[in-house]
């Protein structure tokens, strides 16, 4: 029999706490995770010790046809962090190098803990809950990106991602990792999720030998990893930071106009154990 406020790694957090990430949630061997990183975004404003708000001006990212400016896109209230998709008339998505990443038709809403956390090995874990259009256009989710690009430009240096969405084909939430060689079987094709628009939780357990992505406390996906030019462990022996992030899709899962103007993907918590 477990004891008050410990709760296996594959089942849902108990009410009583544990430390401060909650209830205390136990490894497959039976010891406890202890909480390296949370935040429960209880605040009315984002936590600058924690988050950095994605910027395409001086980062240069972009999805598609969605564009992130400061200010924009990101907000926290009623505890939960909100992450913005808005439709806009066309406008020139300024980056580094000036106009040069031609106009965008969206802003959206992305945060990364880039230069204030990252870690490798542990269990990754977030409480969310996606738009519920159903039609192609959306995309987002909780990935999780190299600290250094140790092993050279994407995907040599790998990118884990924790919980992808994509709106055209909403009956799953995709776990995936990239790094060189990687195939279709690196990505979970069987992780349903009834009404991705109700939260559920959303959680990797990863070891230097295996990730083990898990929703709603069950385990859907499990994946070793043997890239064409490393030697594994590696690109999964470094640390990564965390990732949420909201936008427009791309190739079949491209914007139409059936898209509605606002789309919120909301993120209730974020947890980290080691």
């Amino acid at each position: 029999m477990l004891s008050l406020g410990a709760v296996p790694g594959t089942q849902e957090s108990a009410e009583a706490v544990g430390d401060a990430c909650g209830a205390t949630v136990l490894k497959a061997d039976g010891t406890a995770w202890a909480c390296t990183f949370v935040d429960t975004f209880d605040g009315l404003k984002l936590n600058p010790a924690k988050w950095a708000v994605q910027d395409t001006a001086t980062t240069g990212f972009r999805v598609g046809d969605t564009c992130f400016k400061a200010g924009q896109g990101v907000t926290v209230g009623g505890g939960t962090l909100r992450l913005t998709v808005q439709r806009r008339t066309p406008f020139s998505c300024q980056s580094l190098l000036g106009d040069l990443l031609g106009k965008a038709s969206y802003t959206g809403g992305a945060v990364s803990s880039w230069g204030r956390f990252d870690k490798a090995y542990g269990r990754f874990e977030t409480r969310m809950k996606f738009p519920a259009y159903t039609g192609p256009g959306l995309h987002g989710g909780f990935w999780m990106n190299p600290k250094v690009r140790t092993y050279g430009l994407w995907p040599a240096s790998g990118e884990i991602d924790v919980a992808e969405f994509f709106s055209g084909v909403s009956q799953n939430i995709y776990p995936s990792l990239h790094y060189t060689g990687s195939t279709r079987n690196d990505s979970g094709f069987n992780c349903p999720v009834s009404r991705v628009d109700q939260f559920h939780t959303y959680a990797v357990e990863w070891s230097p030998t295996q990730m083990d992505f898990s929703y709603d406390g069950q385990v859907c996906f499990s994946r070793t990893w043997a890239p064409l030019d490393l030697l594994a462990p590696a690109p999964f022996d470094r640390s990564f930071v965390l990732a949420l992030t909201a936008s427009t899709g791309m190739g079949t899962n491209a914007p139409t106009s059936a898209v509605p103007n606002a789309n919120v993907t909301q993120v209730d918590y974020v947890k980290v154990w080691s």
